[in-house]
């Protein structure tokens, strides 16, 4: 057989081995294209499929940067009303490349990744550099522990007006805490260090039985309640643009039926936490409705 000829016939047995082994290749219906690196303040888009196990259950969120995994900013969703949700956050991520660390949290008493005997379910997923991100629920768990929040924890003090059970059992609420730049003239928000999302307690699939609502939280907090790290995401005296919704239309997004309270240019104090107390007066409501009596 000629020299030619026998390495013809070698590559095609190559070639008949490879097509074999391509056959048994899984794609990976969650991937992204991870080239590039992101622009600071790039929004997040995230998709859930199938996470029915959580419905109900509060979830927390990380984005982390670095070998040191430096947390850039924090997500609350108390709690998940959606196997399927489909959640947009504006301005989330920041410059180049990034991790989301998030877990469901599936104790009544929080998150405790230390001292759980049974850990909470937790994932670790890279940022795509456009900010979208699919997750299957069908993937192992992996430790999301050892990120090193050096910021000020996130505090909202519900105002009092608002603290009604009608309407956290009825409405979504979001709140959204937005660094600016530091520019000593007109300030430009850059990205999002601090997010918080209620929605009520939905009907689990297959459970027709309607599940008992929560009593109305003091507050929402970002930060002091992940990966076993007693900080938060917000950078002390810096300033923030601050957005707290209420969704009247049960759409998901800010429109002009929703109650709409927004405090500008506000400075973060020093020390480990940022209390945030402001009254309502000055808050957008739709025409014919009125804070005093919302919800009732």
């Amino acid at each position: 057989m000629s020299r030619t000829l026998s390495v013809l016939l070698s590559l095609l047995c190559a070639c008949s081995t490879g097509v074999s082994d391509l056959d048994d290749l899984q794609t990976d219906p969650d991937a992204c294209d991870p080239r590039g690196r992101a622009e600071r303040g790039t929004d997040f888009d995230l998709t859930f499929k199938n996470l029915s196990p959580h419905i109900n259950q509060d979830m927390f969120f990380a984005v982390t940067k670095g070998k040191e995994r430096n947390v850039e900013s924090m997500m609350v969703l108390s709690s998940l009303n959606d196997p399927n949700l489909h959640w947009v956050v504006p301005k989330l991520l920041p410059a180049g490349t990034a991790e989301l660390a998030f877990w469901a949290d599936g104790e009544p008493f929080g998150f405790d990744a230390i001292d759980n005997p049974i850990p909470d379910h937790q994932w670790i997923r890279p940022m795509c550099p456009n900010g979208k991100l699919t997750f299957t629920h069908n993937t192992p768990f992996q430790d999301v522990e050892g990120a090193i929040a050096t910021g000020a924890v996130f505090v909202f003090d519900i105002p009092v007006l608002l603290q009604r059970q009608r309407l956290f059992d009825r409405y979504r609420m979001w709140l959204r805490v937005t660094q600016l730049s530091d520019d000593d003239g007109e300030r430009t928000e850059v990205q999002t260090r601090a997010f918080f999302r209620w929605s009520p307690f939905v009907d689990p699939p297959g459970d027709a039985e309607q599940p008992e609502q929560r009593q109305v939280p003091k507050t929402f907090q970002v930060g002091d309640n992940v990966l076993g790290e007693g900080r938060g995401p917000i950078d002390t005296f810096s300033f923030y643009n601050i957005e707290f919704v209420i969704d009247l239309d049960d759409d998901d997004e800010l429109g002009g039926d929703d109650v709409v309270c927004r405090w500008k240019n506000e400075q973060a104090p020093g020390g480990n936490s940022w209390r945030f107390n402001k009254d309502v007066s000055g808050c957008d409501v739709p025409n014919g409705l009125d804070l005093d009596t919302l919800g009732l």
